[in-house]
């Protein structure tokens, strides 16, 4: 499995932030899921909420339509990311929170932290799951969504290279050391490409590394990559590319 450096993953989002939005198809299905599922269990009564990993501002859009009277504090591991959206969606600079979520000091006390996509990039995700426990008023909520083990699978399988994706289970477990889980759902979408160099641009552009060295995608890696991809995956010339986001709500347990 991979072993990634966060200033890389920073880089590689820095330089996505022009093409994400058109390419992030599946990260908006997964925005909306995250909106449907906080309504149900939260209703409409917010007053403070974080966002982790805010990117772009997709999921930050959605909710300030969909709760147009809750404050918004927004952050982001690329900087300008965070400012670009807060300044996208009229959020204050003071409500702006740059860098590493796992490092920034967060003044708290949130009724709802929110993530979309994010969890999967904590290098210690016990601990910060405890740090934004911490963060959440009494009965407070954290919603988010990450991925499972099926995720790119299409691409892991023939580079062996990615993140170490827990399954649902693995996740609950985790979860409730800290939080009551309410919901725990997942879900899987496969896009269809014209071919492996096209899952490859597609992946480029909503910042993901699918290998862990820079050297991979040699001329003749890039062919034999091609060749199996749609040897292996390939149907009626089309090929497909899995995602398998998995979706939490979670209460702060009252020790």
């Amino acid at each position: 499995m991979m072993i990634f450096d966060k200033r890389e993953v920073e880089r590689r989002f820095r330089r996505s932030m022009d093409s994400y939005e058109e390419n992030a198809v599946v990260q908006k299905i997964i925005a909306e899921r995250l909106v449907t599922v906080t309504r149900e269990y939260l209703g409409e009564k917010l007053g403070r909420v974080l966002e982790l990993g805010c990117g772009t501002g997709i999921l930050t859009g959605m909710i300030r339509e969909a709760f147009p009277d809750v404050r918004v504090q927004v952050n982001d591991l690329v900087p300008e990311m965070c400012v670009q959206t807060a300044e996208r969606y009229g959020i204050p600079e003071v409500d702006c929170y740059p860098g590493d979520a796992e490092c920034v000091d967060f003044p708290g006390k949130y009724d709802l932290i929110l993530s979309a996509s994010t969890f999967q990039w904590f290098m210690q995700p016990e601990a910060t799951l405890r740090k934004l426990r911490d963060c959440l008023q009494p009965g407070g909520m954290f919603v988010f969504s990450t991925f499972g083990v099926r995720n790119l699978e299409e691409v892991r399988t023939l580079t062996g290279q990615g993140l170490a994706y827990g399954t649902l289970e693995t996740m609950k477990a985790m979860l409730s050391r800290s939080f009551e889980v309410l919901f725990a759902g997942e879900d899987c979408h496969v896009m269809e490409f014209s071919g492996p160099l096209e899952v490859l641009r597609h992946l480029k552009r909503t910042g993901v590394n699918v290998s862990a060295g820079r050297d991979i995608w040699t001329k003749g890696k890039m062919q034999v990559f091609a060749e199996e991809y749609n040897r292996r995956f390939g149907i009626q010339g089309r090929v497909p590319l899995t995602y398998h986001p998995m979706y939490f709500v979670c209460k702060k347990n009252e020790d």
